[in-house]
């Protein structure tokens, strides 16, 4: 082929290609088709489609690691930084706590869903357990770092025995949850995320124990060195002496008890003559006669004339408190003020019936008692100041084992055995308190049966009376009855404040405690993240952005 032949073929397809593109831009009409134009907002939402794509995928891989609640911070107060981790260790606990809430592990699928739940009670603005618990949370950190930094500033170091305390709870809590992840096969960092949230790391937990226990030392050491004067503490007794206040009285009480089956016409005739009884002494105690002369004269049950003549100190009451006055009644007339020695009255109310022989108990019936009208003489003898002090006894208990059937005179002659063994050794501390780990049925019998530093109001009635008795001397030992069995109690002494004085002192110290914290939390500043505080208590991605 020649060369001109060979060019001319080659511009022949050039040609042809030309025309089947220019073919291809007309449409079906043979006219031109329109150019499109380059779409630039549709790159630009689909380059952000993807990003937002990206991003979220980001973001849930860095909470699903818990690299974001260590990242984000929640709060910020006074000088420190929290963040969510961090809050959300104290959800945990105080979630987790059966004297707060005792949810259980709430960072769980479960534990989210309880969280939910509506409440009806609390603050308005807090719907479920989620709100509360993340506001309880805030807040305790805030006490506790204002407390934290108020020690630091005042350059507080704590004692070296808090710090073996602190040292040995951190301990013991690595142990713990160790032990707990192993029984539940679980590995410890799981364990954590489910009970204190993602990001939950020894780490995190450690910090607040260790600020905790700092925090707990500066108060105890700040209200040990509280000032309290007597004039504060005369102060507080003014305003509320029945607090402070003990009383003495007599009290007897006729029951208005009747066989079973018997008419309403002569149910009304056995209240209205055991009233009759109980008006008739009352009147007598007016008169000015002796309480037990009158009650021997009017007491007609025959176990309560036999108790009246052997034991009448079963119906004297003293060191007798507001607080320890079951009755409302009785406790409204014993501490009105200018009751005066010698008054009586009687207080109506129900008692269950006496063993009265014309009634057969039946072993079996498990019904409750039967409940009678009741009518109560009671001779106000005195009121005073609660001027006792606190005391220390050993007692050997003396009472029947679980369904265990003993008589009285039984468990009576049993202590009184081991009275006579005491009283032939050495008569001393050590020796009673050897015969209490032998011999003694209470919770305590391994520590001899010490109990220290008991207050008014802590143990029965009889129990306190015995030893709170004025001529009451250092070693002396009695035997005492009371509704759990015998007592055989050896008197050790008593020492400290008189209880209205450490009681009133215990209110003026609190007040004044709660007066300083309180004013430390209004001084440290507090500011908190919207976005931070909205992830404590949550788990996954969509709850924390849109929940």
């Amino acid at each position: 082929m020649s060369r001109k032949k060979a060019e001319t073929w080659k511009t022949d397809i050039a040609r042809q290609e030309r025309k089947e593109r220019l073919a291809g831009q007309r449409d079906s009409s043979g006219r031109k088709k329109r150019i499109r134009s380059y779409n630039l907002a549709g790159r630009i939402i689909g380059i952000a489609i993807t990003l937002v794509i990206i991003l979220s995928l980001a973001v849930w891989a860095l909470s699903a690691s818990g690299l974001m609640q260590r990242w984000v911070t929640a709060v910020t107060i006074g000088e420190t930084k929290l963040s969510v981790a961090d809050v959300n260790t104290v959800f945990g606990f105080q979630a987790m706590s059966p004297s707060r809430w005792n949810l259980g592990n709430v960072f769980t699928d479960a534990g989210q869903q309880l969280l939910e739940n509506e409440l009806s009670f609390g603050e308005e603005g807090l719907n479920n357990y989620r709100d509360h618990i993340r506001k309880y949370s805030l807040e305790e950190w805030k006490a506790t770092l204002a407390l934290y930094e108020e020690g630091k500033k005042n350059g507080f170091v704590m004692p070296d025995e808090s710090v073996q305390a602190m040292e040995s709870g951190i301990e013991q809590f690595r142990l713990s949850a160790e032990q707990q992840a192993a029984q539940y096969q679980i590995s410890v960092p799981v364990l954590l995320k489910s009970s204190y949230g993602p990001g939950s790391r020894f780490a995190e937990i450690e910090n607040f124990l260790r600020i905790s226990y700092y925090a707990e030392a500066y108060l105890s050491d700040y209200s040990q060195n509280i000032d309290i004067t007597e004039a504060e503490m005369e102060e507080v007794y003014q305003e509320s002496k029945e607090m402070y206040d003990m009383v003495s009285y007599h009290a007897l009480t006729f029951i208005a008890e009747y066989p079973e089956q018997v008419t309403d016409e002569v149910k009304e005739t056995v209240e209205s003559h055991t009233a009759a009884l109980a008006n008739k002494m009352k009147d007598d105690l007016a008169a000015g006669k002796d309480f037990f002369t009158a009650a021997l004269e009017h007491m007609e049950d025959t176990e309560t004339k036999k108790l009246l003549s052997e034991e009448p100190a079963s119906f004297v009451h003293q060191y007798r408190t507001i607080s320890n006055t079951a009755d409302p009644e009785l406790r409204t007339w014993l501490f009105e003020a200018g009751r005066q020695a010698g008054e009586t009255t009687i207080i109506e109310s129900t008692s269950e019936g006496t063993a009265n022989p014309k009634q057969e108990a039946d072993a079996a019936d498990q019904s409750p008692p039967a409940k009678y009208k009741s009518y109560t003489v009671v001779r106000f003898d005195g009121r005073s100041r609660q001027d006792v002090k606190p005391f220390t006894t050993r007692h050997i208990l003396f009472a029947a084992e679980e369904d265990e059937v003993i008589t009285d005179a039984k468990l009576k002659g049993e202590a009184e055995l081991v009275l006579a063994e005491f009283n032939r050794g050495d008569k001393t501390e050590e020796a009673f308190a050897e015969l209490a780990k032998k011999h003694s049925k209470d919770s305590n019998a391994a520590e001899g049966g010490l109990y220290e530093e008991t207050r008014l109001g802590q143990f029965v009635e009889e129990y306190e009376t015995w030893a709170l008795d004025p001529a009451r001397k250092e070693g002396d030992v009695g035997l005492v009855k009371t509704q759990f069995g015998y007592h055989l109690i050896y008197y050790v002494g008593s020492e400290g404040e008189e209880v209205w004085k450490e009681t009133t002192g215990e209110k003026i110290l609190a007040t004044k405690v709660a007066e300083w914290r309180e004013a430390l939390e209004e001084a440290i500043p507090y500011k908190e993240s919207s976005f931070g505080t909205n992830m404590v208590g949550k788990i996954g991605l969509l709850k924390i952005l849109f929940g």
